[in-house]
């Protein structure tokens, strides 16, 4: 494995690099955004991803709201979809089915609660700019979220 910051750890497989990510489908990452080295879906694809994660077995470690534009990413990092970590002796599909579950959960929650738009265009002239010229920015609302595969090989035949 190498960590690779904060938001992704890659494992080393044949000296290539690969994501967690690419344990999805390839109809799942054929809706992927791709920002850097994360990956996101749009709002309508949420949902599928996070039970295809879980069918897997994999964990979410969370998700955050940001906007992918050609020419820049703004990350609304306060608006996260985060579980809580997982705990002591937790088996691995407990784990990954919890994390699925409150995943959804604050998914929802966050939907239902927050105007998103509004706390983009008060946090980041750059979207700001770009709204007052005519782009739709929420045509560029990603869902970004990461996953935890440090046992999925044990389930995987």
């Amino acid at each position: 494995m190498l960590d690779v910051g904060c938001n992704a750890t890659i494992r080393l497989k044949d000296n290539i690099l690969a994501n967690q990510e690419n344990r999805l489908s390839k109809s799942i990452l054929n809706k992927a955004i791709k920002s850097g080295n994360e990956f996101g879906w749009r709002q309508n694809n949420v949902m599928e991803v996070i039970q295809a994660a879980k069918q897997i077995p994999m964990g979410i470690i969370g998700g955050q709201v940001q906007y992918v534009l050609p020419d820049g990413t703004c990350e609304l990092y306060w608006l996260n979809i985060d579980p809580i970590e997982r705990q002591a002796n937790e088996p691995w599909e407990t784990y990954c089915n919890r994390t699925a579950e409150e995943s959804i959960i604050k998914f929802n929650a966050l939907i239902k609660s927050a105007d998103i738009e509004e706390e983009a265009l008060a946090s980041f002239t750059f979207l700001a700019d770009k709204k007052a010229i005519g782009v739709n920015i929420n045509d560029f609302l990603v869902f970004m979220l990461y996953f935890d595969d440090t046992e999925t090989d044990l389930f995987v035949s």
